[in-house]
């Protein structure tokens, strides 16, 4: 509940100061983040489906920075 209310609160401030497309990008991507981290803690490898969409969201970001 702290880490919800912490990152939602960060979030808002966020999109305060900043521009709104990058901030919501960013946020967007952290589940694909948590993937290797999740890994490192639990010793339980992803799924490979849970890996082809961190590789699809990796890539829709590249695309939107790049363009």
């Amino acid at each position: 509940m702290i880490g919800l209310l912490l990152g939602m609160t960060l979030f808002l401030f966020a999109l305060k100061g900043s521009k709104t497309g990058i901030i919501a990008t960013l946020s967007a991507t952290s589940p694909v983040i948590i993937l290797p981290l999740l890994w490192l803690r639990t010793g339980q490898r992803p799924t490979a489906t849970s890996w082809a969409g961190g590789a699809l969201a990796v890539t829709g970001l590249a695309l939107i920075f790049t363009r």
